[in-house]
């Protein structure tokens, strides 16, 4: 299991961890919601970098992982598009800063931003895209 795979499975654990932080928790959502969601998380890696200048063979290598977290929600006439998923993010946001290690699985996880798209699907979603990078570490010899 590469680094990347690791930080992943962490972040949507903890998102499922009870009580979930919705409903729908996915890993990497390819399709629009299925009709009559109304909440939604699809974790996704975007990016991994080394993050240290020099390389010294035998010697552990720092990487970091960005993650985009897409908190999904419909919104109705009576409720703004950005109001309507603010509560979602903030859960998200809430739960994985609490333990920003991932139970000790990355060295810490740092928000970045925080992107916001209206009518994602022309269903009347809003998507508002967390942006995290996991600083990790590993054997220089492994992507693990």
């Amino acid at each position: 299991t590469t680094l990347v795979n690791t930080v992943v499975t962490a972040v949507v654990a903890a998102l499922k961890a009870a009580p979930a932080v919705c409903t729908q928790v996915d890993r990497v959502r390819l399709r629009a919601l299925p009709q009559g969601t109304g909440l939604a998380v699809a974790v996704r890696p975007l990016v991994a970098q080394v993050a240290q200048a020099d390389f010294v063979p035998g010697v552990p290598i720092l990487w970091h992982t960005d993650i985009a977290i897409e908190c999904y929600a419909r919104s109705t006439a009576t409720t703004a598009p950005d109001v309507a998923v603010d509560a979602l993010v903030q859960a998200v946001y809430e739960r994985l800063m609490a333990d920003p290690t991932l139970a000790g699985v990355v060295l810490n996880l740092q928000p970045t931003s925080v992107a916001y798209e209206f009518d994602a699907d022309a269903e009347q979603t809003t998507c508002a895209t967390l942006s995290l990078t996991a600083r990790q570490r590993c054997g220089a010899a492994t992507f693990t």
